[in-house]
């Protein structure tokens, strides 16, 4: 193989992984939020198990507040950081955990968002 052929295939390459890895990062960052909304979700829903009573907020599931019945935490702390070095946050009036319009995530995947990353805790939800 010559110079000039290296060069081509270390060229084609190059373009290659500038095409692909900015969409792996994309696709990896969504997965990982879609896992995280739907762990803290299932943490809402221990707790109202574990309490009888509604979490008013994410640090609840990591600190007891001071409830009856406690049994956390319900999940780890790194999972309240989104992939975007943002936040989740619960919807109380909606009972859905999501990414906050005015995050760090693009805009689409906020509350509200044409492509809304979130999940619900409401009562009636069967997470098995």
């Amino acid at each position: 193989m010559t110079r000039v052929q290296i060069i081509i295939v270390v060229a084609i390459m190059a373009v290659i992984a500038a095409i692909a890895i900015p969409r792996a990062v994309k696709i990896s960052r969504i997965s990982q939020a879609e896992r995280d909304v739907l762990e803290i979700a299932k943490g809402f829903s221990q707790y109202r198990i574990d309490t009888d009573q509604e979490c008013k907020k994410i640090e609840d599931l990591i600190m007891n507040p001071g409830v009856s019945g406690w049994l956390g935490p319900y999940i780890k702390e790194k999972v309240t950081k989104n992939p975007w070095d943002g936040s989740y946050k619960a919807k109380q009036a909606k009972q859905k955990i999501v990414i906050p319009k005015g995050d760090k995530a693009p805009d689409h995947y906020e509350f509200g968002g044409g492509k809304e990353i979130s999940f619900s805790f409401a009562k009636e939800m069967n997470l098995g």
